[in-house]
């Protein structure tokens, strides 16, 4: 199966009620169906390729050697993220042997996230798994994400140990990044938790319903409230191709994604609106003093500054009403 997309594009923020309204709806309905009987009929594997098509038949093939056996049917869907290489033709290729492949082109780079979500709207199994396509995300550990999700996980996902084939320094800026955005997302970016992950058929359907524009899935799937588990276990080395990850990337997608997903922001802005507005009142009285007392150095001077007051108490107040 194979298709193009034209343009993904998501509604411009989320909506705070009924957010709240489906959390509440996501316990209870949990609630109800912790306690039915689990199983598998169908997986779906949803990956983003940019520029991979020397992994993406190692990929399918050792998912295929990972899931031989096993006792229910999968499906491997790729997301082609605006390549500049033959990814594509490799997609169609795969899906020419065997059905178990389903490729999506889209029209321009999307980014990871866009592309992944492109990818999701497409699966319907009973579970779906988010993975790489670069190898680093070993196959061989789908079973054991299934089994967690037959013990009652709706959400399984990894805990990087070690990050082989990365520098010192990387290693050090994802401790501090991880740390850092746990914090001000209060708990919504799990320490050291990766891209890859299982996550039940509800859970995807519910993602997918959320109408973020910057879509940051390790927080949203942390946010929706289904029982979670993490797992620990290394992270593998990329052996074919170069990582697109560069420095100016990763920081601007740690940046955008801890702020998208922080209060601290809002709070902040706030705060310095209500400072601003009290900075104002006593620039006011403190200036009026002066002026009685001393006079001003020139002509036209107070109305200056009268201007110029007046303008920062506006802006603190349209600040302070912005964060409400």
């Amino acid at each position: 199966m194979l298709g193009t997309y034209p343009t993904q594009t998501y509604a411009n923020g989320p909506n705070l009620v009924c957010r709240k309204v489906r959390r509440v709806v996501s316990k209870v309905t949990n609630t109800i169906l912790s306690n039915m009987q689990r199983r598998v009929t169908a997986v779906d594997i949803v990956t983003s390729a940019r520029n991979e098509s020397a992994n993406l038949k190692l990929l399918f093939n050792r998912i295929h050697e990972s899931l031989l056996g096993s006792h229910y049917t999968w499906r491997l869907i790729i997301s082609d993220n605006a390549s500049s290489d033959d990814t594509w033709e490799v997609i169609c290729e795969l899906s020419e042997l065997s059905n178990q492949v389903s490729g999506i082109r889209l029209s321009r780079d999307f980014g990871f996230e866009g592309s992944i979500t492109a990818a999701l709207s497409e699966s319907t199994a009973d579970v779906t798994i988010i993975m790489a396509s670069d190898l680093q995300d070993a196959p061989e550990r789908i079973p054991e994400f299934i089994h967690m999700y037959l013990s009652g996980y709706d959400h399984v996902y990894q805990i990087v140990t070690k990050r082989p084939g990365t520098s010192r320094l990387r290693s050090f800026n994802s401790k501090v990044y991880y740390s850092i955005a746990n914090k001000f997302s209060r708990g919504l970016i799990t320490k050291d938790s990766s891209t890859y992950r299982l996550i039940s058929g509800r859970m995807r359907d519910t993602l997918l319903l959320m109408p973020e524009r910057n879509r940051y899935l390790r927080a949203m799937v942390n946010w929706i409230g289904f029982a979670s588990i993490g797992i620990e276990f290394d992270r593998e080395q990329r052996i074919i191709g170069l990582s697109k990850a560069n420095s100016r990337h990763v920081i601007d997608y740690a940046v955008k994604n801890t702020l998208a997903n922080s209060y601290y922001l809002l709070n902040f802005i706030a705060i310095f609106g209500f400072l601003s507005s009290l900075g104002a009142i006593l620039l006011v009285v403190t200036f009026s003093f002066i002026w009685i007392t001393k006079g001003v150095p020139f002509e036209g001077y107070g109305l200056l500054v009268g201007f110029l007051l007046l303008g920062f108490s506006i802006i603190g107040t349209a600040e302070g009403l912005v964060s409400i």
